[in-house]
């Protein structure tokens, strides 16, 4: 059974994790994507070794008492040290052309001389350190134990201190990135990681002040399983704000994937009745490169470039099909649509649906071109997304069957039905 402790811990190990295997799926290609897939990778894994179970297994397998402690401490160290850096790779430069002194004491040689130093000095202290003790949650609780011990306090001073060093930095970063970009995600992005950096900023405060009693008469004013819990709360909203921050141009994508691919399956009928009127190398081409509806549903990369094409396509076929759409029938069109019961954009979608089934009937029909052709049929715009949220409706209404009938007589085709 895992402890409460262990709970709230899963809740910050399997984000990591789920955003360490997409980042990692989507091989990063440049440099500040390799930094922040290598930050998420070292807190994934010093979150996983926070779990008691993980914690017990490895001090079994190595037979030293508290051996996830050490590796779990450095990885975290590692981690923050790594975010200053992807975050001051994105700080747009200064208006005027100076930076503030600040941003020099924690340039690449700096962080890396203060990990190095803190690191090894946490190490070398580490095994002169009070063993960890249970909290009252079942779980292990290494900082507790360290409460009046001055190698566990001068190890936990040393990890919690690089930390601090490390997010204070990181948060004035994101402020500052969020005051001079302009791009809108970036700075929805930067707000929530300056926000979680501000709290991890706490996280090293509120350990080193329960340690400090250790060596003083005051009695600390939580209880030890209050102290563990408020811990392990910090560390939670911490990482969970560093996640969503960092995460917000994914999830940005991640909800236009979603609407191309609902685009693309929603044009699949219609491009498919569409593409036989386009000439025969484009046909060939589209035979040989496009995916079948299947794999359309189960695709991850290249939905935007495929629904572009899609448009053009349908956009060339209803070109290829305007011979065959006389000037009348735009609006006996739009008159069958209001018989059918459709009013404003559902007309209009349907006006062009009918048009076009119309024309293609014609067409493959082999019937004589218009005396008077139209000039469209189809109403686009340039921006790619918005022409297929529109072309989605006109699908809509030319896979109908209540208006197939509509769209054969607009033709000057016999309906079956009639001819019974």
């Amino acid at each position: 059974m895992l402890s409460t402790d262990d709970l709230i811990d899963l809740c910050t190990t399997i984000p990591l994790w789920v955003v360490v295997a997409v980042r990692a799926y989507y091989w990063p290609k440049t440099s500040g994507k390799r930094a922040i897939l290598a930050t998420f990778s070292a807190l994934a894994f010093g979150a996983t070794l926070r779990l008691s179970p993980c914690e017990i297994a490895l001090a079994d397998l190595t037979g030293i008492r508290d051996a996830a402690v050490l590796p779990k401490h450095i990885s975290v160290m590692v981690a923050c040290t790594l975010l200053v850096g992807w975050i001051e790779s994105v700080v747009p430069p200064s208006e005027t052309g100076t930076e503030p002194a600040w941003r020099r004491w924690f340039g690449f040689k700096p962080r890396i001389v203060i990990l190095a130093v803190t690191s090894a000095a946490a190490a070398v202290a580490f095994p002169f350190a009070a063993p960890s003790v249970t909290a009252p949650d079942g779980s292990l609780d290494f900082a507790s134990g360290q409460y009046g011990d001055v190698a566990g306090t001068a190890h936990l001073c040393l990890y919690l201190l690089s930390m601090g060093v490390a997010l204070a930095p990181s948060a004035l970063l994101c402020l500052t990135v969020a005051r001079r970009t302009d791009d809108r995600l970036l700075r929805q992005c930067m707000w929530l990681m300056a926000a979680g950096a501000g709290m991890g900023v706490l996280y090293p405060v509120y350990r080193i002040s329960f340690l400090i009693c250790g060596f003083t008469p005051w009695t600390y004013p939580l209880t030890e399983g209050e102290f563990h819990l408020g811990g392990s709360l910090l560390q939670l909203v911490t990482i969970l704000l560093v996640i969503v921050g960092s995460s917000v141009r994914a999830i940005d994508l991640a909800v236009r994937a979603i609407r191309h691919r609902r685009s693309l399956i929603a044009l699949r009928p219609l491009w498919e009745e569409l593409v036989g009127v386009l000439s025969a190398d484009v046909i060939t081409d589209r035979m040989q490169s496009t995916p079948s509806a299947r794999e359309e549903r189960h695709r991850l990369r290249g939905l935007y470039e495929l629904l572009d094409q899609r448009v053009v396509d349908v956009s060339d076929a209803t070109f290829n099909l305007l011979p065959w759409a006389d000037q009348e029938m735009p609006q006996r069109a739009l008159d069958a649509a209001h018989r059918a019961g459709l009013s404003g954009a559902d007309a209009k979608a349907a006006q062009e649906a009918l048009c076009i089934r119309a024309a293609r009937l014609r067409c493959v029909g082999g019937d004589e071109e218009a005396a008077r052709p139209v000039v469209s049929m189809l109403t686009f715009d340039h921006d790619t997304r918005a022409s297929a949220t529109w072309l989605s409706r006109v699908a809509r209404f030319y896979s109908s069957p209540d208006l197939a009938d509509e769209a054969t007589r607009l033709a000057g085709h016999t309906v079956l039905q009639e001819a019974a």
